[in-house]
Parts: C-alpha cells; sequence; structure tokens
C-alpha cells in the first residue's frame, strides 16, 4: 500500500486488525489493545517510519480509546485514531 496516503494506510491497517479481532475472540478480549498492537506495530511502523514497540502501541491505542469514548468525535474510530497518531508523528 505504499502508494497510498499514510491516513488511508493506517485506517486500512485498523479496520482491518478490528476485523481479524473480531473473527479471533467475538470482539471481547480484555487484552484488546496488546492483542491490536502485536499486529499492528509492524504496518504502522512502516507508513510512520518510526520505531514503536508493542507496549508503547498498546498504551498509545488504550489511551487513544479512552480519548475517543469521552471526546466528541466527528469521525469513526479508525479514522480518529488515524488523524491522531499522524498530528502526534509531525508533532515530533
Amino acid at each position: 500500500m505504499s502508494d497510498t496516503d499514510p491516513f488511508d494506510e493506517i485506517v486500512h491497517h485498523l479496520v482491518s486488525t478490528a476485523k481479524a479481532h473480531h473473527e479471533a475472540t467475538g470482539g471481547v478480549n480484555p487484552a484488546w489493545a496488546r492483542w491490536y498492537a502485536e499486529r499492528l506495530v509492524d504496518d504502522l511502523n512502516g507508513v510512520l517510519g518510526s520505531d514503536m514497540e508493542i507496549d508503547g502501541l498498546a498504551d498509545w491505542l488504550e489511551e487513544a480509546d479512552r480519548r475517543y469514548r469521552t471526546e466528541p468525535q466527528d469521525h469513526s474510530w479508525p479514522k480518529a485514531y488515524a488523524a491522531w497518531m499522524l498530528a502526534e508523528q509531525s508533532a515530533e
């Protein structure tokens, strides 16, 4: 997907991982953030040119989930997460 916009790539990876998570767990998994992070870390590092580790990404996903649930949003969670991820990367 290297010819795709980074935003769209991140959304794609989040949606694909969500589908796989639902199929594997039925959607109920208290350790969901770690599960997602283990599957996303390489793809997201490739898109962002970063060196995130699984634990850091899991923590970020948990915080993004809290943020998404408490702040009014105009977008689906994958789009909100992608926007936040890109904004944080550009702020570094």
